[in-house]
């Protein structure tokens, strides 16, 4: 079971959720305008510069956004799913060093979750067992197992269309529909070694088409949160003197709860051999947007992070590449499960059934590796990871599937008592991050690998 965490080796940032507002002067508001703002809202097509640009489409509930984007001829690039959501990780009660109550804070965090579908890959295959070496994002191998590599195609492309779109609202339930498909999409990579790569078929992929149902609820949840005690001076300027642990509290508000199923429909694909395997790679984002000071406090005083697959198998950010697997790591179903220990952030699902040419088979699901996010723009910082992973399909003419995936926003408004300069605010965050007693994020697996 180590071999599954390794392959997450680059999670370094995920603790960091543990008390930190997108904005230090911003962070009160977040939540009241979370709560008060919570209508589904249909949006788009519209253009958007997120993930390298393109249109996106999908539903906004307050500071909440959901959908998909994909290119267009002006702005070509791949389709991702996301989730953009803030969540409150924590409470704190102020209080000054003669003991009055001064104010209470919620510590909310802004989140983003995401799915990114990149790249057709054929693979002639030889031993299934020991995995599909995916590519780099320059479009080259990056691993060599026994299953070779025959062709890819690049799915950032600006000939995208967007159709059938519907939404409606059914017993408090947002449900929004569409799809994105593209045809005649020319092979961008061949192996010169393997004979009949480049001259199979009619040298495209017909169609590729992904339905999507997205759905979106607001309810209202009970949870209990790490709550601590900041101490500040009596006078002003009000600088922090302690920060205490005071256990969790129970705290109920709204949730927004977002499920996205998408149809994958793979039509034409010009196989050399009928056992080779199709791999649709995919990248699976998770980050939070800091101010820079509180990301620098972070990573000098609390760097605990890990990755753990909810069995034996942990990783832990000092460790590096050389503790990374041999090959791949395959799963025949499961769900990589985003989450703290008191709420749920998100969640990807997939199941071993893939239709092949009207006939039930069996398909996997790989991850290979991952890579740290760091983005700074001087006053705000995104901080995250993402997971390198792939769909593993048998050889078809017609393959149809349909994973899954899941986020949910846990705002309430926690804000009471009298106003802090934002330098306060930002401070009360910082210290809470410092005496946080454990993670606050991991990456949990539960899939079964495949019996061979």
């Amino acid at each position: 079971m180590r071999g599954i965490a390794a392959t997450l080796i680059a999670l370094a940032m995920i603790a960091v959720p543990l008390g930190i507002a997108s904005t230090a002067a911003a962070s009160s508001n977040t939540l009241t305008s979370s709560a008060q703002k919570l209508t589904p809202v249909f949006v788009g097509p519209t253009p958007t510069d997120r993930f390298g640009g393109g249109d996106w489409v999908g539903v906004s509930a307050g500071n909440t956004h959901f959908g998909v984007l994909y290119g267009t001829p002006e702005n070509p690039n791949r389709v991702v799913v996301f989730a953009e959501y803030t969540r409150t990780l924590g409470g704190a009660n102020v209080v000054s060093s003669s003991g009055q109550q001064l104010a209470v804070r919620g510590i909310p965090v802004d989140t983003v979750l995401a799915q990114s579908l990149d790249r057709f890959i054929e693979f002639k295959t030889v031993n299934v067992s020991d995995g599909f070496g995916l590519f780099s994002d320059g479009g080259m191998p990056t691993l060599m197992t026994a299953n070779v590599p025959v062709k890819a195609l690049n799915l950032r492309t600006g000939t995208w269309t967007l159709t059938d779109e519907s939404n409606e609202t059914v017993g408090g339930t947002f449900y929004v529909n569409f799809t994105i498909q593209a045809t005649d999409l020319p092979y961008t990579w061949y192996n010169p070694l393997i004979p009949g790569a480049n001259t199979t078929g009619d040298r495209m992929l017909n169609e590729v088409a992904f339905t999507f149902h997205l759905t979106v609820d607001t309810v209202t949840k009970t949870v209990d949160l790490p709550w601590y005690q900041v101490t500040v001076t009596d006078t002003a300027p009000r600088e922090i003197t302690s920060v205490s642990y005071l256990g969790t509290r129970t705290v109920s508000g709204p949730t927004v709860q977002m499920g996205a199923k998408y149809d994958h429909l793979i039509q034409g694909w010009d196989f050399v051999n009928g056992t080779d395997r199709l791999a649709l790679e995919t990248y699976l984002l998770l980050g939070n947007y800091f101010p820079d000071r509180t990301v620098d406090f972070v990573h000098l005083a609390y760097a605990r992070e890990r990755a753990d697959d909810g069995a034996n198998a942990t990783i832990l950010d000092n460790e590096t590449a050389g503790d990374a697997p041999a090959a791949p790591h395959l799963y025949t179903f499961g769900r990589i499960t985003f989450d703290d220990p008191f709420t749920r952030v998100g969640e990807f699902r997939w199941t071993s059934n893939v239709t092949v040419d009207g006939v039930p088979e069996t398909m996997l699901f790989q991850v290979q590796g991952g890579s740290r996010i760091e983005v700074s723009n001087g006053e705000m910082a995104f901080f995250g990871f993402r997971v390198h992973g792939a769909f593993i399909y048998p050889a078809g003419q017609t393959i149809v599937h349909d994973p899954a995936l899941s986020a949910e926003s846990f705002a309430p408004n926690l804000t009471t008592g009298f106003n802090l300069t934002p330098l306060g605010i930002l401070l009360i965050q910082v210290a809470v991050v410092g005496v946080a007693i454990i993670p606050a994020l991991y990456l949990r697996s539960r899939a079964r690998r495949p019996k061979h």
